[in-house]
């Protein structure tokens, strides 16, 4: 795994959403099946609309996430994906209204996954149709708390690493074990493989045939 990790250059992390968990909340389920494309379109380009309708400083009350309407939301971040039957906007909705419910409201109040709080927030969070543990660790990781978003990407890459199939969890202790070895943070290491792999599908993609 580590040998694998060396053989590419590994793009920089750009820093999540920590203190804004508005941000963490959307991006994450906005994830499921999706691209990031550029600035203007994809995730990056829906958090950009949320952002500019609702002109904050710091997207970080998950109240007022809670408010909005599945539809309303929706119409804002001009994404109509679904996940699991259900609407991406009424997911975020929902998963907001959870997690306010078990006393997540600011960034600062998502507690590291040994802490029993934790626990809870994340039975509120996958309590939610089409939302899971994936993208529930994934949403801590972009307000920096460590951990591995161990996808379809990250399980290929570490399958391919050791030449055999591994499961979510085996691939995401072979990314933290990894990391460990480099003397880096998981995230850092995890986002690195993440666009290495996507971006490398990508290109196999544009190739003519």
């Amino acid at each position: 795994m580590v040998d694998a990790c060396r053989c590419f250059e590994w793009a920089p992390y750009p820093g999540g959403w920590r203190g804004e968990v508005e941000a963490a909340l959307i991006d994450a389920v906005l994830s499921i099946q999706a691209r990031y494309g550029r600035p203007d379109n994809g995730v990056r380009g829906a958090l950009a609309r949320y952002r500019r309708h609702e002109d904050r400083q710091r997207l970080d009350d998950l109240t007022r996430l809670a408010a909005w309407s599945a539809k309303d939301l929706q119409d804002v971040l001009e994404i109509a994906q679904r996940t699991a039957g259900v609407s991406k906007a009424a997911a975020i909705v929902e998963a907001a209204t959870e997690l306010v419910t078990v006393g997540v409201r600011h960034a600062d109040q998502v507690e590291p996954d040994d802490d029993v709080c934790r626990a809870d927030q994340r039975r509120a969070y996958t309590s939610v149709r089409g939302l899971g543990e994936v993208t529930w660790e994934y949403l801590g990781m972009s307000l920096g708390i460590p951990g591995v978003k161990a996808d379809t990407w990250i399980i290929r890459f570490a399958s391919n690493a050791i030449g055999r199939h591994v499961s979510r969890d085996e691939a995401r202790a072979l990314v933290i074990a990894a990391a460990a070895e480099f003397g880096v943070d998981p995230i850092r290491l995890d986002y690195a493989i993440w666009r290495h792999m996507s971006s490398t599908t990508a290109r196999r993609r544009r190739r003519p045939r």
